[in-house]
């Protein structure tokens, strides 16, 4: 059977003509028919994108001859199907709209390479901080880590200043999915006077390509922004669905509850969404089977899996 190439990559660099970059990922991602999502920013870049291996080395070869954006480290898997509908390349004010006044160029954590993550995480004067969302350190996350449960990145630095003495004197260690999060926490941490900042360099994904699966400290499943849902230390596409309600990932036991019906609503949102919201996503749903019955593609969001 044959499989799509998936590739995740960011960049903190300074980009000064977007719309050029921004037309000419159009083109190229067109013409080697790739899909998923580039953002492009001022600040860098950010991207997950599906394909054909050629197409996306060809586009990371433009990336860094043409423009100039040099030290890349793309982390590749596979994956059985194409996990986007199509392909979104947009312009962005900021890589990530997380507030303050720092600087992302001058202030930066001190990146940590997968193989020695290991020791950071036995290390009893570091906490390392999971800066994903709730929903996601749910399915999965290190050993040791640090949860702060946070519904969206942007409450981070609220987090923060509420919890500053657990960080005092402290190696302050972070991770998230592909290495954009914790490079731009790195830099609001530094801001606020922490000195000793590490992140895992390539996030969890690098982690799990580069770290032999017996050694890796990791737990459940990693949650990625595409139609995979979640991805395994193998980087093979997870065990988890996701319900269309309020995008969070969701296993077979939510599946067999009450409160969930496909394309509607599951147990961590049946009590909060509306009637209205309901009605609407099933009809929603019931356009997206339709659709489908007839052998068609529907692209309006749906019930991942």
């Amino acid at each position: 059977m044959s499989s799509v190439t998936v590739v995740t990559f960011y960049k903190v660099v300074s980009i000064q003509n977007v719309h050029k970059l921004k037309r000419e990922v159009e083109r190229i991602a067109f013409k080697e028919n790739l899909s998923g999502t580039f953002f492009a920013t001022t600040q860098g870049i950010n991207t997950t994108l599906a394909g054909n291996r050629k197409g996306l080395e060809k586009l990371i070869s433009i990336l860094n001859d043409t423009f100039l954006i040099k030290g890349l480290k793309p982390t590749w898997s596979e994956s059985f199907k194409t996990p986007f509908k199509r392909l979104k390349v947009r312009i962005k004010d900021k890589l990530l709209p997380l507030e303050g006044n720092f600087d992302i160029f001058d202030l930066k954590g001190n990146h940590v390479e997968p193989k020695d993550w290991n020791d950071l995480l036995e290390d009893p004067e570091a906490i390392v901080l999971d800066v994903r969302n709730e929903y996601e350190t749910r399915i999965g996350s290190f050993k040791n880590s640090l949860i702060p449960e946070t519904k969206h990145f942007t409450d981070l630095p609220e987090y923060i200043q509420n919890n500053k003495e657990v960080f005092k004197n402290k190696k302050i260690a972070m991770f998230c999915t592909g290495g954009i999060r914790c490079e731009i926490a790195s830099s609001f941490f530094m801001s606020e006077g922490f000195e000793e900042v590490y992140l895992l360099n390539g996030g969890v994904l690098n982690y799990f390509d580069k770290v032999n699966k017996e050694d890796q400290l990791w737990k459940g499943e990693c949650f990625v922004f595409d139609e995979r849902v979640s991805v395994n230390p193998d980087l093979e596409e997870g065990n988890f669905e996701q319900c269309f309600g309020c995008r969070r990932p969701i296993s077979n036991e939510d599946i067999s509850s009450k409160k969930y019906k496909k394309g509607v609503s599951c147990p961590y949102c049946y009590d909060t969404s509306s009637d209205e919201d309901k009605t609407r996503f099933a009809q929603r749903q019931k356009q997206i089977e339709l659709a489908e019955s007839k052998g068609l593609k529907h692209m309006g969001k749906s019930a991942r899996k």
